[in-house]
């Protein structure tokens, strides 16, 4: 009984007897399925209003005159199917088929042409799915973003191919995973419980975002903002799921902060430069006087002391308001062609009896391909020395420093690199300010003046730095052949 049971791969041969519409819609509708997959294939039918007239054409299969012909004609035919519904017709067939012909009658005949239909809908209705589901993962996986999809037991049920880039694991490795494994923000923006996100917890399904920074191997500043999206059950407050995406935002705050730098270093530049004029003014009033008193014999020598430390003051807040007036002040830089090889070379000369004093080891890996550069030499050279200098004061008790040049698309760059502490994460989108220094001393305008001038050159300042692992900061300059 298992034997016949057991269903085979077996086409099953059928013939159709009925009026010209019925042989015509059950034609239609059996060419349109995948009779390979259904398992039949119609070999021929019996046309009963022919009326003795040549039988009609335009059918996919032949046309005869009776069951007897269709049957000898086609012996392989295991099934009737008797379409009219007419009592006396019926009757015949009952009597007359061979016994290894089964007849469908009308009834059943409906009832397999409805399965045959709804078989056909379902395909089609598969078809349709399939395709929304290519076009929506399609357009899933060509975005930038991170996007995962947690479940109702909190786990990762499905990611997109940047999620797996990124973390560097296949699609059926990373379900079932704890999405917190790869979003530590994800604790302040849902509810834990057993070190899972509790979805039963969360209610409605408003919209929540984080903003986190973190630093890449290199030491850059990377900034990203975390979304979750609670979906829940239709027609309830129940959160089902749950959409976290993480966007890359660190092109867009890093030019949201080279703006905001640049209006408050005009704000503070026109503020400073009016209370350097106003200061120096008096400052060189008082300076003079000094000068004057320190030649004035009858004072006595504690006196005298009193009066150098007055003048000695009196310059060093002269020289700073000069610093200050030099920041401010815009000019017209020139821009040459240079060569950043033959900068650091110059600069080097300067600072290389510096470096060997203070125990610190100066390497230099400069590319002889690298391009001209456009800029002023003598301002370039002025900022490569600002930053050496920046170097030394970070390693009192020596150290490495790498002074590299190279090029890229746009750039040509000057690289300085120590192994000194380093830059705290939270101290260093504020190195750049004006007046922010974290040394006892500083002024605050070094690293300032730096950026400002290769700005006014075309150019930026890139800086990377992990505490405990050094820093670096290069020069960018506009390449001469991309400008001409």
């Amino acid at each position: 009984m298992q034997n016949n049971l057991n269903l085979e791969n077996k086409t099953d041969c059928i013939g159709i007897v009925g009026h010209s519409f019925a042989l015509s819609s059950i034609s239609v509708l059996l060419n349109e399925s995948n009779r390979e997959e259904a398992g039949f294939d119609l070999m021929g039918g019996v046309l009963l209003d022919e009326g003795g007239e040549p039988l009609e054409s335009g059918f996919e299969f032949p046309l005869y005159r009776n069951v007897e012909e269709m049957l000898a004609s086609h012996p392989e035919i295991s099934m009737v199917f008797e379409l009219s519904g007419e009592p006396g017709l019926v009757l015949d067939l009952r009597k007359s088929l061979p016994a290894g012909v089964a007849l469908v009658e009308l009834p059943a005949a409906r009832f397999f042409l409805r399965l045959l239909a709804t078989d056909r809908l379902w395909i089609a209705c598969k078809a349709d799915l399939m395709q929304t589901q290519v076009i929506f993962k399609s357009v899933v996986d060509q975005m930038s973003e991170d996007i995962i999809l947690i479940g109702p037991d909190g786990m990762i049920l499905e990611c997109n191919r940047h999620f797996c880039t990124r973390t560097g694991e296949s699609q059926e490795l990373l379900r079932g995973r704890n999405p917190l494994d790869f979003y530590e923000g994800l604790v302040s923006l849902c509810p834990i419980k057993d070190g899972v996100i509790d979805l039963q917890s969360m209610s409605g399904g408003r919209r929540n975002e984080l903003m986190k920074r973190e630093t890449d191997e290199e030491g850059r500043m990377q900034y990203f903002r975390l979304y979750i999206y609670p979906i829940a059950e239709e027609g309830t407050e129940r959160i089902i799921q749950l959409v976290v995406i993480r966007r890359d935002i660190t092109e867009r705050t890093l030019m949201e902060q080279r703006l905001q730098q640049s209006e408050r270093m005009a704000m503070v530049g026109e503020l400073s430069a009016y209370i350097a004029h106003e200061i120096r003014n008096p400052l060189m009033a008082m300076g003079g006087f000094a000068k004057v008193l320190l030649k004035n014999e009858s004072i006595d020598e504690k006196g005298r002391e009193k009066i150098r430390i007055i003048y000695e003051e009196a310059q060093r807040l002269d020289t700073l308001l000069k610093s200050i007036l030099g920041f401010v002040r815009s000019k017209d830089v020139e821009k040459d062609r240079i060569d950043v090889n033959t900068v650091a070379d110059d600069a080097m000369q300067l600072l290389s009896l510096g470096c060997r004093l203070q125990g610190i080891h100066v390497e230099l890996d400069l590319d002889p391909g690298a391009p001209m550069g456009v800029g002023g030499a003598e301002q370039i050279r002025q900022c490569l020395i600002n930053l050496v200098k920046n170097s030394m004061e970070a390693m009192p008790d020596g150290g490495r420093i790498m002074i590299s040049s190279g090029v890229s698309d746009k750039y040509v760059w000057l690289e300085v690199r120590d192994d000194g502490p380093g830059i705290a994460d939270d101290i260093r989108s504020q190195v750049f300010d004006p007046f922010y220094s974290s040394k006892v001393n500083g002024n605050g305008l070094g690293l300032s003046m730096v950026k400002k001038i290769m700005e006014e050159f075309g150019g930026d300042v890139e800086l990377a730095s992990k505490p405990g692992k050094g820093t670096s900061v290069a020069l960018l300059l506009p390449r001469a052949d991309s400008v001409a």
